[in-house]
């Protein structure tokens, strides 16, 4: 019980509120009112998670989707089941904090470029499985605007640039080590959530990504099988994007102020010891 408790101090305590509005704000916005192919609901979640350890990410995450689907005015529809996905991503990005996946890790040299080459690979092959989907590609199948293929190919591109940038001109392999995270978290969300949308909703959840489940259901794919598919297309780059947002937001932040958490020494690493 202390290792739980542990996870959660006052400053803590204080952050989730701020996280979950960053999480519901966001989420809204784009899966709502832009109707894009991915979520960006986690990053409060990823945030806490990294911070303060599993229990406390994967609390922030539940919260955040409880508090959406019955907040006045944005709540309802079918966020409220994928609670569970939400403290699953909370549950890993605890893990990426224990193991220091968001630490800076200085490099020079070869293993600098390799690194700034394995970040904007991981963007890419990720972003090639939406560029592929025939929701977009086939205009039989297809439902989004051509402004949201473009929208998409910009993520990925600015991404990609954002990413090599970093690494490059911090001289820090850490933004491989985020994206690579990012990646397996959004696989891992990705087989959560299909069961969810396929058995309580029909792979329908109200979000943009249902056009990628009509064609792939119009493809010859099951409902599982779709929302799974749907799934593997966006997740997996919605959830480098937020990694990437929080390492960002992280390194931005004074290391003593990260130290105070209680993963914090694990995030600032070498930082850390400046502090003594």
């Amino acid at each position: 019980m202390s290792w739980i408790s542990r996870q959660f101090p006052t400053r803590v305590i204080v952050l989730m509120p701020v996280a979950i509005a960053i999480n519901i704000v966001l989420g809204y916005t784009v899966q709502t009112v832009l109707k894009l192919p991915i979520y960006l609901d986690s990053i409060g979640t990823i945030l806490v998670g990294v911070l303060a350890g599993p229990i406390a990410g994967a609390l922030t995450g539940i919260l955040s989707n409880i508090i959406w689907q019955y907040a006045p005015g944005i709540g309802g529809g079918s966020i409220g089941p994928f609670a569970i996905t939400a403290g699953v991503i909370g549950l890993l990005a605890g893990l990426w904090g224990y193991l220091g996946v968001y630490r800076p890790r200085p490099a020079t040299g070869s293993r600098l470029y390799l690194a700034a080459i394995v970040g904007v690979a991981v963007i890419l092959v990720l972003a090639s499985r939406i560029y592929d989907n025939p929701a977009y590609t086939d205009p039989n199948q297809g439902g989004y605007p051509a402004w949201v293929f473009a929208a998409i190919v910009a993520i990925a591109v600015i991404a990609s640039v954002v990413i090599a940038g970093f690494i490059l001109i911090r001289h820090d392999a850490a933004g491989a080590y985020v994206a690579v995270a990012g990646a397996v978290t959004g696989i891992v969300a990705a087989v959560v959530s299909a069961p969810i949308a396929a058995y309580l909703f029909g792979g329908v959840t109200g979000s943009g990504t249902d056009v990628i489940v009509a064609a792939l259901r119009q493809g010859g794919a099951d409902v599982f099988n779709a929302s799974l598919g749907q799934g593997l297309f966006s997740d997996p780059i919605d959830k480098t994007i937020t990694s990437y947002v929080v390492f960002i937001v992280l390194m931005s932040l004074s290391p003593r102020i990260i130290a105070r958490f209680p993963l914090g020494e694990r995030t600032v690493g070498d930082r850390a010891r400046s502090l003594a």
